[in-house]
């Protein structure tokens, strides 16, 4: 964030320096001096006033300023006990929210739920999260039953559920008031689901992520990356079957262009139907950093198997890594290599500069933040959690 810089001065007649000669205030009419020890008072009680008034103008407007500042710095105003560990009145240490979830997904009463928008990393996600022993995922990307009758699906135990218009589906929205009762009736079978977003959908805001037993995450990608990865949005993947080349420069202007493209991570988390493009405003991209610092973890798919390793060590899951690393690590040019037109890379970088925002922004607040500038080739990481 670049440093607020404060224009303006103060007229040399409001100045409140008390060597200031009185002739320099207006008239006023003086109330009867005060007397002391025999002697007159040289200040009236009205001047008193004004300079009273001034100083408290001065300290409110110097309040709302740091008050602002304070906002942009840290994205949000979350409450102390949302974000660290507190002292209680009797000097006991009370573990934030974030770190309750963790504690109670490690005694087994918590389940996982990944937020996984479309094309960022949640098939490989879910693969890994199946490896951990004695432990049961969803068969179809941990989203729901898979074709495999062997796959383990509580099929009578749903029918008798409440969420029986979900039925096939472990993730679908859940409100507020409904989160308690969702966690306790699949976490008797399940420690990882994952809803996938390809969309913007009202739920997300909805749902109680503060709730002691679930342990929510997502997987961040860079809004380019994206822009070029497989499955692209509104059929133009049949279109479009790789990176731009000559013969696809149209094309990939009409996808640069299309609705379904635009700002396509941000438009899922934002608090309303918000993106416009270039044009989207600050108060769109607030509203989904409000929801990203509402879930317990974020990772950085630029280091995800990093990620991936520190987020099994903060949870005490005991699952293998073989084969994760190799199939997640791709090697590509850079990506105005990869664009191959540096007008058509400028112009998405302007319309996506929000969802790009936002990613900037999520990686610091990743559970390991990828220092190269290389990714996803990133092995210079720290683990911030």
């Amino acid at each position: 964030m670049e440093p607020m810089e404060i224009n303006g001065s103060v007229d040399k007649n409001d100045s409140t320096n008390d060597d200031a000669p009185e002739d320099e205030y207006e008239p006023i009419i003086s109330t009867p001096s005060v007397q002391s020890n025999g002697k007159k008072l040289g200040v009236s009680v009205n001047q008193h006033k004004i300079k009273a008034l001034k100083w408290i103008s001065y300290v409110l407007a110097a309040a709302v300023l740091l008050y602002s500042v304070k906002d942009i710095m840290f994205g949000v105003r979350m409450n102390r006990e949302e974000t660290e560990a507190v002292q209680d009145l009797e000097g006991e240490v009370v573990p934030s929210i974030k770190q309750q979830q963790i504690a109670n997904y490690i005694k087994g009463t918590a389940i996982i739920r990944n937020i996984h928008i479309t094309h960022h990393a949640g098939t490989s996600l879910c693969g890994q999260m199946g490896k951990v022993p004695n432990e049961h995922t969803p068969g179809f990307a941990c989203m729901g039953k898979g074709r495999d009758n062997d796959t383990y699906w509580p099929e009578e135990a749903l029918k008798a559920s409440p969420f029986d218009k979900k039925r096939g589906v472990v993730a679908g929205g859940v409100l507020y008031n409904e989160t308690k009762e969702w966690v306790t009736f699949w976490r008797q079978y399940y420690h990882f689901v994952s809803g996938e977003y390809g969309s913007w959908d009202k739920t997300l805001h909805q749902t109680n992520w503060e709730y002691e037993n679930l342990v929510s995450m997502i997987v961040m990608r860079n809004p380019l990356e994206r822009f070029l990865a497989g499955g692209k949005c509104g059929g133009f993947q049949t279109k479009i079957p790789g990176d731009p080349s000559n013969e696809t420069q149209d094309i990939y202007w009409e996808y640069a262009n299309s609705g379904c493209a635009d700002n396509y991570a941000l438009r899922v988390l934002t608090r309303d139907p918000c993106v416009q493009g270039a044009n989207t405003t600050s108060e769109c991209l607030q509203g989904a950093k409000d929801l990203l610092n509402r879930f317990t973890f974020i990772l950085d798919q630029s280091c995800l198997n990093e990620s991936v390793e520190a987020l099994g060590n903060a949870l005490h899951l005991n699952f293998t890594k073989d084969g994760f690393e190799g199939r997640l690590h791709k090697t590509h040019p850079s990506l105005i290599d990869r664009f191959g037109n540096d007008t058509l890379y400028e112009y998405v970088q302007t319309r996506f500069r929000r969802d790009i925002e936002l990613y900037e922004w999520s990686k610091n607040r990743s559970i390991v933040v990828c220092n190269c500038s290389n990714a996803p080739l990133c092995v210079d990481w720290h683990v911030v959690l």
